[in-house]
């Protein structure tokens, strides 16, 4: 969180679901809210959002990739907090 809040503005805020515990670069100029995602991701969802990526319709940033046989660093990754999204790629 602390790369998050150092580019944050004075009065800016981040939302973020990485996290619940308490974040000592919040303050009163910048505040952190956490939230609690949960999904059940239908096949009829993910086939949703996968033509809405391939049409462009929606767009995804993707800061780390993975090949298929990386996918343990991959979730290594996931689980130390990387910032942005990683995607593990299956060719």
């Amino acid at each position: 969180m602390a790369e998050l809040t150092a580019v944050t503005r004075d009065g800016g805020a981040i939302a973020s679901a990485l996290t619940l515990a308490p974040v000592p670069e919040a303050s009163e100029d910048r505040k952190l809210h956490t939230a609690v995602l949960r999904s059940n991701p239908t096949a009829d969802t993910l086939s949703t959002l996968a033509g809405q990526v391939a049409s462009g319709a929606l767009k995804v940033s993707v800061t780390a990739e993975f090949d298929l046989e990386r996918a343990p660093e991959a979730f290594a990754a996931f689980g130390a907090g990387t910032v942005g999204k990683i995607a593990i790629t299956v060719a």
